[in-house]
């Protein structure tokens, strides 16, 4: 008996297929490659002008010492309200800056002070210091661990690393467009964090203002790219310094916690208000 065809004399073999398939895939891959090289660039330069932003952002210092006073004004999901009235203190030297917030003795819950330090050539460093009920004094201020900095000031929805603006020192800086926010000009600019896994956020997107180089707003998301915060700037006020600079000074910041429909609003007093 003749022995069965496995194919027809017309169609191709098995082999054939496999052979199809290979030169397809190296064929799919070549392409893969090639759009690869083409994106480079423009992936390159988005992150050399990324990083030059986000360290001329970083690099931003107040012009002198100054202490002030303040409120954080609390929503939580339920629409209750309550304000912690805070001081900031900020002091200058050559080589770096510090913030300190200071919740007030007599506010609800327990007063806090969170000392950020900034500097051009490295993240933010934390200190926090927190009265025990009962004691009479503040303990001294203790580092925060670099793997904690996601945790609440006072209760509120700022995280530590929302005051340090921590994300502007992560390494991979991207400007990806302009785009008009809140009626201004501005770059967006994405920032990704090196170990998403253990502190924060995945990613930020922040866009900045053109013109003064100040940051308006920010969305930071996690890894599954859900929206977890926004952040907002309100209003500027000219104001005239100590030593007669005129400068610009932020009036107040709102962050909302989208997971727990919460949000947090910080009010500057400005010197002359």
């Amino acid at each position: 008996m003749p022995s069965p065809k496995t194919d027809s004399p017309s169609g191709p073999r098995l082999k054939d297929w496999f052979s199809l398939g290979r030169s397809a895939a190296v064929l799919f891959i070549l392409l893969l490659r090639a759009t690869a090289i083409a994106e480079e660039p423009g992936l390159t330069r988005q992150r050399e002008e990324g990083a030059r932003l986000a360290s001329e952002l970083c690099s931003q210092k107040p012009a002198e010492n100054l202490t002030n006073s303040g409120v954080l004004r609390l929503r939580d999901a339920r629409g209750r309200r309550r304000e912690l009235p805070v001081n900031i203190v900020t002091l200058v030297d050559a080589q770096r800056w510090q913030v300190r917030y200071e919740t007030r003795p007599g506010t609800n819950g327990t007063p806090e002070s969170l000392t950020v330090s900034f500097s051009t050539n490295r993240p933010p460093s934390y200190e926090l210091a927190r009265v025990s009920a009962g004691a009479a004094i503040a303990p001294p201020p203790s580092q925060v661990d670099p793997a904690r900095t996601s945790e609440s000031f006072a209760g509120t929805d700022f995280w530590y690393c929302d005051l340090g603006l921590e994300f502007l020192h992560w390494p991979d800086q991207r400007l990806v467009k302009e785009e008009l926010s809140n009626g201004r000009l501005c770059w967006a600019l994405d920032s990704y964090n090196p170990n998403p896994g253990t502190n924060g956020y995945a990613s930020v997107r922040s866009w900045i203002d053109a013109e003064f180089h100040a940051l308006l707003r920010a969305e930071a998301y996690d890894r599954q790219r859900r929206k977890v915060k926004e952040f907002s700037t309100g209003s500027f006020r000219q104001v005239t310094t100590r030593n007669g600079q005129e400068v610009w000074m932020l009036k107040d910041i709102r962050i909302r916690d989208e997971f727990r429909d919460t949000r947090t609003e910080l009010q500057y007093d400005l010197p002359g208000e």
